[in-house]
């Protein structure tokens, strides 16, 4: 039980750090074309990634009428959140983009999770949350912020992708039941592609091809890496444990997030966002933490 836990551990620590990176990675693909020629290859990518895998398990494709809600759902908001992610990373630092949305996400989820489906809150946990946005005010420097100042800066789409993702996360928890949690990534990923392809002009989609070496090596590290293992890792981890310890994790992703921009990107490191950054994870570990 100790050696499955520390797996089990060490591949979700994995995971969150291919997130850090995807930040950079985001940012780096930001000149080259539309956003939903992006997100369709990103989805398409991921999804062809995925058949081996289901092949060599023997995972059913099959799909039951229970389980196709969750995936619809799941696509709708993986769409959504990706959308605001190039938006953010293409306006504002991937850095500040990787330490605010991921530490909100745990904080906003545990908000939605105590509200609407536990409707049971401690003390610790009042605490954590009022910390935790604190921190996330901080980061996106709010004493100065404007509306048309957070659209510019991409602080606004930083805050929507947070909003997406905690569907993302209670979706996935709530699917455990009605399919594998690998069939469930993989049609979710077939249904975001065409979701998205319906926004993409195919002239669009062939130029990519004479697109040079770093957007290939970015798109195929985001959609097999940071889609395909990270993302399903997620889920699975959201199916087993929870949509609020799962999110627990994500505490990893800022500073991985902030060391890829800095090193990829050469991106300055405000202080606000390692003071704003280390309050975050104070919440996340507050409302975690058992009596």
């Amino acid at each position: 039980m100790i050696r499955e836990e520390l797996k089990f551990t060490i591949i979700m620590v994995l995971a969150m750090i291919t997130w850090g990176y995807s930040w950079a990675g985001a940012k780096i693909l930001g000149p080259y074309g539309d956003v939903s020629i992006k997100i369709f290859l990103l989805f398409f990518l991921s999804s062809i990634a995925l058949i081996p895998i289901l092949l060599k398990y023997r995972i059913p494709f099959a799909v039951s009428k229970s389980g196709l809600q969750f995936i619809l759902i799941n696509a709708i908001s993986l769409c959504s959140y990706n959308y605001f992610y190039f938006r953010s990373t293409h306006m504002g630092l991937a850095g500040v983009g990787g330490v605010l949305v991921t530490t909100l996400n745990p904080i906003l989820t545990s908000t939605v999770v105590f509200c609407f489906v536990v409707k049971s809150v401690r003390f610790k946990d009042l605490i954590g949350l009022a910390i935790g946005f604190i921190g996330g005010s901080i980061i996106i420097r709010f004493w100065e912020m404007d509306l048309n100042l957070m659209i510019q800066s991409g602080s606004l789409f930083y805050i929507l992708a947070s909003f997406s993702w905690v569907s993302v996360t209670i979706t996935s928890q709530k699917s455990k039941n009605h399919l594998h949690f690998l069939s469930y990534s993989f049609w979710s990923f077939v249904v975001a592609a065409g979701f998205s392809f319906l926004f993409c002009n195919w002239s669009d989609i062939a130029i990519t091809i004479n697109y040079d070496k770093y957007f290939w090596i970015n798109i195929l590290s985001l959609s097999i890496v940071v889609m395909s293992f990270a993302n399903t890792m997620y889920f699975f981890a959201s199916s087993k444990i929870g949509a609020v310890k799962a999110s627990s994790f994500i505490f990893i992703v800022p500073l991985t997030a902030i060391i890829f921009s800095k090193i990829l990107l050469d991106e300055p490191v405000r202080l606000t966002t390692l003071i704003g950054g280390f309050l975050s994870i104070i919440a996340i570990y507050l409302i975690n933490k058992k009596n």
